[in-house]
């Protein structure tokens, strides 16, 4: 693959997402929050837009986000951790991902505790090879999405401040508030997740996390 990119500063992006997909939300969020230019293009999942032949060509899985470098190689990235790791070495500032080594690892494992525990076990694909009755489907999300919220929870006791990693946002924020926002859409009592519920009041408050939400790109 031809590596040559524009000028970080030069670079503009083309997003194709989905308005209620946490992870279109996560990466979203992350382009707001560095100020980059993109242009969103909505793929719709319920019409299995993203199982079109024209969309395998951008993300070989079927899936959102894609997003689109706007280069001269017409390169194209997918899956959301991926994305937003490029976009943090690509426009290192403001930054996602903290300065110190074992609290970058420790932020990244916050956010694989989202990426990998939990948002998989509930994503639509998923539920539907599970059960055809929406009601398991129900509860094999609420469990899992369960389990995932008890870890983070314990995990992030070492490294809270207003946000997941001290008092500045961080890649481990844009996975945890859209995962709560999911949490919701399954019922899950959120009571027992105090710390996660602290961060997501003052990530809600956030600019970069308003202009991502997906009340502002629904249908």
């Amino acid at each position: 693959m031809n590596s040559v990119l524009p000028k970080a500063s030069c670079m503009t992006f083309t997003l194709y997402h989905y308005w209620r997909s946490s992870c279109s939300w996560r990466v979203r969020w992350a382009l707001f929050y560095k100020g980059l230019d993109f242009t969103p293009i909505a793929i719709n999942l319920l019409e299995n837009e993203q199982t079109s032949a024209e969309h395998l060509k951008k993300n070989p899985k079927g899936a959102v986000p894609a997003l689109a470098l706007n280069d001269q190689n017409k390169t194209v990235l997918f899956e959301s951790s991926a994305i937003i790791e490029f976009l943090e070495e690509t426009h290192p500032s403001p930054r996602l991902l903290p300065k110190d080594p074992l609290q970058r690892a420790h932020c990244r494992a916050l956010t694989q505790i989202v990426n990998a525990g939990i948002q998989p076990l509930q994503n639509l694909a998923t539920m539907k090879f599970y059960s055809e009755d929406p009601e398991k489907r129900k509860s094999w999300s609420a469990h899992w999405i369960q389990e995932g919220l008890k870890a983070y929870e314990a995990a992030v006791q070492k490294s809270a401040g207003e946000f997941s990693c001290g008092n500045e946002l961080s890649m481990a924020d844009l996975f945890l508030i859209p995962q709560l926002y999911n949490a919701r859409r399954f019922d899950v009592d959120l009571t027992p997740f105090p710390s996660c519920l602290k961060i997501e009041g003052n990530a809600l408050k956030t600019e970069s996390c308003q202009k991502a939400h997906p009340d502002r790109f629904t249908p």
